[in-house]
């Protein structure tokens, strides 16, 4: 699979530099003479493309009015382009180069060079592309706004108001076979609480058990190491990855090209802002890709792969607007919402729509204050059974259809302009992981907050039975913690086979499983000390093989040897040889590091790390303790 890797360009535009670490601010201050400026118009919201219109979907869409310098142009359902004329009103003509789609289904026009800002770009074609006349249409590159200034924090340890006090040990894990690993201690209650035992070695047989798992969390802010974590039902890491200067948000399990992966995305977080990338790791903890959107930074709230090879992300791009309408200034800012969907092999761009021209800025609850008005906030992505894609939006406190192939808003459930009846029980807040199930209800998690006049400080995870002929939505399950617990900000809802659920708190750096009656199975939490957080905490079947070797020191005056694999899921037991391989030692694995007694003396050891039965592996010399 080595083709999939494909390095990322650490692009330098608008002044924003990644890859050192830092983002600068790269829109001047404006002068005084230019604060009367006027931006262009919010622009009238387009009308759904019909399908039968033609044979090809350009996106973006003809008509977009905020795409950005470095866009790429996709033609769905065109094998050729042809006589094909890209013109920028300032920048003339564009040569380009074409990527051919991987399912063959469209190709991507690459301009040579970036377009200006502000200008007017002509299309013409020889292809009926839908929504056109002739084929021939146009798009406006937006004046872009001001991103936040980022920085890669210092690393520290330092307890909140405490100086330079470190965490308290008693909060972390202290390992002397990994002293270079301190995850955070997990405390798990609840009666299936204290499952160490590794997972099957046969993923899809495991996944047709509720119960059995592991939770994959991505830890970050606070204080301590940061990174993504696999945690088990005891509270133990199982693999743990720090990382600095850098955040690692939406940890989780996916397939790609067949093969189960560990995905992440990683970068730099403003105030609900992500700077990023996506990133692939095969079941070694190889990393065998690494991402991103096409003319944008990805953000860190959904990076989805696709069957096809192919993968849904987000960005938010302040772009400049007349807010003047809605109460805002006329030389305003607005962050465009952008969903993108790209070939993760060879960077092809097959699908992009944009939340500006398609959902008014009348429809959020988000009140206009400094800085750039999020009037969306897109946080979740998924592949609806007919293939359209489903998009959350917290600040319109509403779930959105997008007709895969055409780009055109289909419906929309909750908020101002519901197409939906609103049932008893169904009004959603500022939601969060809006998924479509199994039995065809659409699930998420309600966090709850303030929509307009409806505050509701309890968060709850929801499925909802939509009835597309008849436009209502009813309650069919609610899952609420017996704390009633808030999470303000984040957070995940996965329903589980056999009708087990689990919810991560999101800004609450908390857990929680649920039987199909909505009984807690067990409750995870960090310690609130360390003022971490995970942005979703799914339940997951994984199976880790790494390639690194275990990890054994002998400790405690040569009494007890401390042995760990990070990573490794299938280690049932250790055992202990000595140079001729007569078994020293033996004992059962014990959470992420075991210890094992050994007569004391001892010399030239070595660990094996046994499965379930008895099978070797992997083995390492025992070090002496530093």
């Amino acid at each position: 699979m080595a083709e999939a890797t494909r390095p990322v360009s650490r692009r330098t535009r608008r002044g924003v530099v990644a890859g050192a670490g830092v983002l600068l601010l790269g829109a001047a201050l404006l002068g005084f003479g230019q604060l009367t400026r006027t931006a262009p118009a919010e622009p009238p919201l387009a009308a759904p493309v019909d399908p039968a219109s033609g044979d090809v979907t350009a996106f973006p869409a003809p008509g977009t009015v905020t795409i950005v310098p470095g866009a790429q142009l996709s033609f769905r359902g065109a094998d050729d382009l042809g006589d094909l004329s890209v013109v920028g009103a300032d920048s003339g003509e564009h040569p380009g180069s074409v990527l051919t789609h991987p399912d063959g289904g469209g190709v991507s026009f690459v301009p040579d060079e970036p377009f200006d800002e502000g200008e007017e770009v002509t299309v013409s074609t020889g292809l009926a592309v839908r929504g056109t006349d002739g084929g021939t249409y146009t798009l406006r590159v937006a004046e872009l706004g001001d991103r936040p200034r980022l920085e890669a924090p210092p690393v520290t340890r330092a307890v909140p108001d405490a100086g330079e006090e470190e965490v308290p040990l008693d909060l972390v894990h202290q390992l002397v076979s990994e002293p270079a690993l301190e995850p955070p201690l997990v405390e798990v209650t609840g009666p299936e609480a204290g499952t160490t035992a590794p997972p099957s070695g046969d993923v899809d047989a495991a996944a047709t058990d509720a119960s059995p798992g592991l939770t994959a969390v991505g830890v970050k802010n606070g204080f301590g190491q940061k990174g993504p974590m696999l945690v088990d039902d005891a509270g133990e890491p199982v693999w743990f990855l720090p990382l600095t200067g850098v955040d690692a948000r939406d940890v989780q399990v996916q397939t790609y090209r067949g093969e189960p992966v560990l995905t992440w995305w990683e970068g730099l977080q403003a105030t609900g802002y992500g700077y990023g990338e996506a990133v692939v790791m095969d079941q070694t903890y190889t990393e065998i890709a690494r991402f991103d959107m096409v003319g944008y930074d990805s953000d860190a709230h959904e990076v989805l792969l696709t069957e096809d090879g192919t993968a849904l992300l987000m960005a938010y791009e302040p772009v400049r607007m007349d807010l003047s309408d809605i109460g805002g200034p006329a030389y305003g800012q607005v962050v465009d919402n952008i969903i993108q969907e790209v070939d993760v092999a060879t960077g092809a761009l097959l699908f992009e729509w944009h939340s500006v021209g398609q959902v008014g800025l009348a429809e959020s609850y988000l009140e206009m204050e400094g800085g750039p008005y999020d009037y969306f906030h897109a946080n979740s992505i998924d592949v609806d059974d007919d293939g359209d894609l489903l998009v959350s939006a917290r600040h319109t406190c509403a779930a959105y259809s997008l007709d895969r192939e055409t780009g055109s808003v289909e419906w929309r459930l909750g908020g101002r302009e519901s197409d939906f009846a609103m049932g008893e029980g169904t009004t959603f807040l500022k939601q969060h992981d809006v998924r479509r199930v199994a039995d065809g209800a659409l699930t998420l998690l309600d966090n709850g907050g303030t929509c307009g006049g409806t505050t509701r400080e309890v968060s709850r995870g929801i499925a909802l039975e939509l009835d597309t002929d008849a436009m209502t939505a009813e309650l069919v399950r609610e899952v609420i913690h017996p704390e009633e617990l808030f999470a303000e900000s984040q957070a995940s809802y996965t329903e589980l086979p056999g009708g087990n659920a689990q919810i991560g708190w999101g800004s609450l750096p908390r857990w929680t499983l649920f039987d199909a009656d909505g009984d807690v199975l067990l409750d995870a939490r960090i310690d609130d000390s360390l003022d971490i957080t995970s942005y979703r905490a799914p339940r997951v079947q994984w199976v880790g093989r790494p390639t690194t070797d275990p990890a054994a020191v002998l400790a405690g005056d040569g009494a007890s040897v401390h042995a760990s694999w990070n990573g490794a899921t299938e280690v049932a037991a250790w055992r202990v040889v000595d140079a001729s391989g007569t078994e020293v030692a033996a004992a059962e694995r014990a959470g992420f590091e075991t210890e094992i007694a050994v007569p004391g003396g001892r010399a030239d050891l070595r660990i094996e790390a046994l499965d379930a039965a008895g099978e070797v592996l992997g083995t390492a010399d025992v070090a002496a303790a530093g």
